[in-house]
């Protein structure tokens, strides 16, 4: 009875302890679970909405570049100034601009409808028509154009007949409004071209993500009206009009809000574009969000029941094993033997296997420290503003000490990084770069760095006084410090953006900002620098009108031909630049209107603009990746006097007859040069080599090494009629250093080779005598 009472109590106490130990375990694992696939659901839903941004705004700036192309077209430029003297050159011109419409419109799908605006004519020209704005089906665009103060502009949805074949089309489009000249004030404008994109492709492009997930996507424009939905009813409507959005002004940025409604509980999800200022927005409603937590949790109740009766089983078998000992004491004390013999094996092998896990456990949690930090840093760094207060409490777990003041950010960059033998090496360098950071850093102030990309690393500095010119100063040094050490260890250079102090972790994002703006300077300011953002503040646009009256003076020289003075221009324009740290996006508007402005100084002559062109070279990407002012300046430069060429051809266009005779002439008295070419002659005589080719074809009517080919077989046949001279020094004595090519051409000419030539012409003049 003894016996039986305690073992019985210690099976219960046993019991009890497994059951609390499962249930206790249980419910962490579903506390944790439930915290992590939240996070992760609201992640995948950003993520996913993040995607419908990138898609639809790729889509809109190729569009975008397509409509710049376009506009640049000489033709864009007479139609839109009104620059026809007669009739036969404007209808000239409009089917010139017919056919460009119809091949844009078939290289991008996405296009519905464009059309050109000209101010002056107050007339419309489409792909099929021309029309006066009067008369014109479509122009509820043009009040936005008046009150435009950007170069360009995307429009809400709005509605519109259009008018094709005869038939009348209805149809939501979003437009694209681009002012012409592309870079203007609004005083000065002389048209505008208006890109329509039907609403139903933004809206296909939503439902292939949305075939990902459950819930309704919109797009809204900045004033909250609803631009894009799967719901054609919802178009043009305001965004409070649904009974599940928030606010507009709740959402900034990136994130989620959660709304409780009569018709339940809703979570938008948004995402702001920097580039038109719309918000992609999300609604999905929480039960179907849920339900993946519904599961696990549903998942954890099956496995706690089952391993509730495991432990019952385990509890009673345990027991039996435990108090084998106490029950033979009991059965001899009480002159009884026990049936079987039993000890504590099991026991051990138990804890032996919790040690293992624990160990094991604690080698994950190392290994995952660095992935962790990273992932931390970035959220820092990218303004994750939902998970400060977590942050904090992994600060020590990651060995991260921040102190609660100043936080200064500074991004630093590896130049020439395509000078560098391979991808592994640049990633070798950024790794080694942003480790010498960390221990530069920690010896000025408190903070951490990481990588960011290939060729990119950043640094936290946090400092203990809340002195922000003090801490500005730090910073300086300690970006000094990586630079010079970088460069005297590594033999690379980096260029490093510095921002500027500011309170809390909220501040990091904004410094961090600032950073990679400075860093847009080193196209300015030079590799192997460090920039501040104080070396870039200032009023650029006053900076930007006062340079660029300097352009008009290129234009000048270019329509008055005089290469000397226009280099000194060009020294003068680069050096206000520089000294005055124009922001880099502004020197390259800049550079492509000056370009824009001498060609059409140069069209306006009457030249052929279009044979100096290449037609794969787009200028604007041309300038665009350019990595520095003096490239820039070189190649403005080298297209500005190719113009110069170009203009002092037509003026000698009148002497092309003699020129092709003096060529002629200078052929058949030098002929024997080997190195005799086009080339040589267009320096000679100090034409293009474009021009110097098609002036000697409209000539001659053949090309200028047939010609050259001619005048040396015609010589070369004189020469075999002596027998004494030897093919080779014929071959040389008309320009062929190699006799075999000379034999080659001299049989592709005559049909025979030189030896054969001469036999012939030989045998018949011995025939004759």
């Amino acid at each position: 009875m003894f016996q039986g009472n305690i073992t019985a109590r210690f099976k219960m106490i046993y019991g009890i302890v497994f059951l609390m130990i499962i249930s206790a375990t249980v419910w962490l694992s579903y506390l944790s679970s439930k915290s992590s696939l939240e996070d992760q659901l609201k992640n995948t839903n950003i993520a996913l909405l993040s995607l419908v941004q990138q898609k639809i705004e790729m889509m809109l700036r190729e569009i975008d570049t397509n409509t710049i192309n376009f506009i640049q077209e000489p033709e864009v430029a007479f139609l839109l100034n009104g620059q026809y003297t007669t009739d036969e050159l404007r209808f000239n011109h409009f089917n010139i601009l017919n056919a460009k419409f119809k091949t844009l419109m078939n290289a991008n799908s996405n296009i519905s409808s464009f059309y050109l605006y000209s101010i002056q004519n107050k007339s419309m020209l489409t792909d099929s028509t021309y029309a006066d704005e009067a008369d014109f089906y479509d122009m509820s665009w043009l009040p936005a154009f008046n009150g435009m103060t950007r170069y360009q502009q995307w429009l809400d949805t709005r509605p519109i007949t259009q008018i094709s074949n005869a038939f009348q089309l209805e149809k939501n489009v979003i437009s694209l409004v681009r002012q012409f000249p592309l870079i203007s004030n609004p005083q000065f404008r002389k048209g505008a071209i208006i890109v329509n994109v039907d609403e139903r492709t933004i809206a296909d492009l939503m439902e292939d993500v949305d075939k990902q997930r459950l819930g309704q996507t919109l797009v809204v424009s900045e004033q909250g009206t609803i631009i894009s939905s799967q719901n054609k009813q919802q178009l043009y409507a305001p965004l409070d009009s649904l009974p599940a959005a928030p606010a507009l002004e709740q959402m900034q940025g990136t994130g989620y809000a959660i709304e409780d409604t009569p018709e339940g509980s809703f979570t938008t999800f948004y995402v702001s574009s920097a580039y038109n200022g719309w918000k992609y927005i999300s609604i999905v409603p929480n039960p179907v969000m849920n339900r993946p937590l519904e599961i696990t949790r549903n998942l954890l109740l099956a496995i706690a029941a089952g391993m509730c009766l495991v432990a019952i089983a385990l509890v009673y078998a345990v027991s039996s094993y435990t108090f084998r000992p106490l029950d033979r004491f009991f059965r001899s004390f009480a002159g009884k033997k026990m049936e079987r013999p039993g000890d504590l094996t099991y026991m051990e092998k138990f804890f032996k296997q919790m040690m293992s896990d624990n160990e094991s456990l604690q080698k994950q949690m190392h290994e995952s420290l660095p992935a962790l930090k990273w992932r931390l840093i970035m959220s820092l760094l990218m303004a994750d503003t939902t998970s400060y207060n977590r942050m904090v409490q992994y600060f020590d777990v990651l060995g991260i000490r921040f102190y609660d003041s100043r936080f200064v950010v500074m991004v630093i960059e590896l130049d020439r990084i395509q000078e560098i033998a391979s991808p592994r090496d640049v990633y070798l360098f950024t790794y080694a770069i942003s480790n010498v950071a960390q221990e530069l850093v920690s010896g000025v102030c408190s903070g951490v760095a990481v990588e960011i990309s290939d060729g990119s690393a950043a640094a936290i500095m946090s400092f203990e006084e809340d002195d922000p010119k003090a801490n500005q100063i730090q910073a300086l040094q300690a970006a000094d410090l990586v630079k010079d050490y970088v460069e005297t260890h590594f033999k690379q250079t980096v260029t490093i953006g510095v921002g500027s102090p500011h309170l809390h972790l909220k501040g990091i994002h904004r410094s961090y900002q600032e950073a990679l703006n400075a860093l847009k300077y080193k196209l300015i300011m030079g590799e192997n620098t460090v920039i501040s953002v104080d070396d870039i503040t200032g009023n650029h646009n006053d900076q930007f009108y006062r340079i660029w009256a300097l352009g008009d003076s290129v234009v000048g020289h270019i329509r008055n031909p005089d290469e000397t003075k226009l280099e000194e221009q060009l020294d003068v324009l680069f050096g206000q630049i520089i000294a005055s740290s124009v922001p880099p996006e502004m020197i390259k508007q800049m550079c492509i209107q000056l370009i824009m402005k001498s060609i059409k100084a140069v069209s306006e002559k009457g030249l052929d603009i279009k044979r100096f062109l290449d037609p794969n070279e787009n200028i604007y990407y041309r300038i665009d990746s350019c990595g520095s002012v003096d490239e820039i300046k070189r190649y403005i430069a080298s297209f500005l006097k190719q113009l110069i060429v170009l203009a002092g051809e037509k003026r000698e266009g009148k002497g092309s007859g003699d020129t092709i005779g003096q060529v002629i002439r200078y052929l058949e008295q030098h002929y024997m040069d080997s190195d005799l070419s086009l080339n040589l002659m267009a320096s000679q005589f100090g034409l293009s080599v474009p021009y110097l080719s098609k002036l000697f074809k409209e000539t001659t009517e053949t090309n200028f090494m047939d010609h050259l080919i001619r005048i040396r077989m015609e010589k070369s046949k004189e020469l075999l009629a002596d027998p004494k001279l030897k093919i080779g020094a014929i071959a040389e004595s008309v320009g062929y250093n190699n006799p075999q090519s000379f034999i080659r051409i001299f049989k592709k000419y005559t049909g025979l080779t030189p030896g054969e030539y001469r036999e012939t012409t030989l045998h018949s003049g011995e025939n004759q005598d």
